[in-house]
């Protein structure tokens, strides 16, 4: 863990972003919150962070579109070696051996990263706009940290790849994933790190072809209503940590329901 000062920091790679603390203390991130609000006893379990496909994928789309000149700093290429053959097993060891700790990557997958790209072309951040910064804040007296995809000096926008972009189909994935939580939980830390933001943007991509996609934006109304969600998800962590009890779904040991529950 390595200890932080409240600020803005950039050119944090993942594992340093993770090791953050602030006086030897958790940073509270965003996905904590909207995980907690859900189920502490989830939250509290969920295991280690695993590079699935999911991931992966989600890794390569960003940094092809946030940071397109430094994706072969971090991934590379496979070459397509027949691991069916022992030659190609031994060939695609070696080859891995040679990585200096970069990420492989398929080449079809960074070719459909690099179509979705075309496709928001008009959207790819400029040159005075910036990626990737690491915001260490404080929200209701707790350390806090969170990492911007882009900012343009006036407002914090997120890319989001999505099954279904339209408008109806993002706002049932602002609600399933409580977006809501996260633009408030980053516009909070732009107001306590006094960064001028008037928005928070999402632009919200299909991962199928043409991969059609939405911009999308929160009214204030909205905005509040995820920061109070995240003032309760942070007072449900705080009260677990302090009792030692992460039950499951924060419901007693029996819910029982009644006829208005019933359709």
């Amino acid at each position: 863990m390595t200890d932080f000062k409240p600020g803005i920091y950039e050119d944090l790679d993942y594992p340093a972003y993770a090791a953050i603390t602030v006086d030897g203390q958790r940073a509270w991130r965003s996905h904590d919150l909207t995980s907690l609000i859900k189920c502490p006893y989830t939250w509290k379990n969920a295991k280690p962070f695993n590079e699935s496909p999911a991931l992966l994928e989600g890794r390569v789309q960003h940094t092809v579109f946030l940071e397109h000149h430094k994706f072969h700093d971090e991934f590379a290429i496979d070459p397509g070696f027949d691991k069916r053959t022992k030659a190609g097993k031994e060939g695609y060891q070696d080859w891995l051996s040679g990585l200096d700790g970069r990420t492989p990557c398929k080449q079809d997958l960074y070719d459909i990263c690099m179509e979705r790209r075309e496709v928001l072309s008009d959207f790819i951040p400029k040159p005075e706009h910036k990626v990737e910064l690491t915001l260490v804040f404080e929200f209701c007296g707790q350390p806090c940290k969170g990492k911007l995809d882009w900012y343009t000096g006036t407002d914090i926008w997120d890319l989001k790849t999505c099954r279904d972009a339209s408008p109806r189909g993002f706002k049932n994935a602002v609600n399933s994933f409580r977006y809501y939580q996260q633009a408030a939980f980053y516009m909070a830390a732009a107001e306590y790190l006094d960064i001028p933001c008037d928005k928070f943007y999402f632009l919200a991509q299909e991962k199928s072809h043409p991969y059609p996609f939405g911009v999308y934006t929160l009214t204030e109304e909205a905005v509040q209503y995820g920061h109070a969600k995240n003032q309760q998800a942070l007072e449900i962590g705080l009260r677990c940590e302090r009792t030692g009890d992460y039950r499951p779904f924060d419901n007693g040991l029996i819910t029982e329901f009644n006829l208005s529950d019933l359709w």
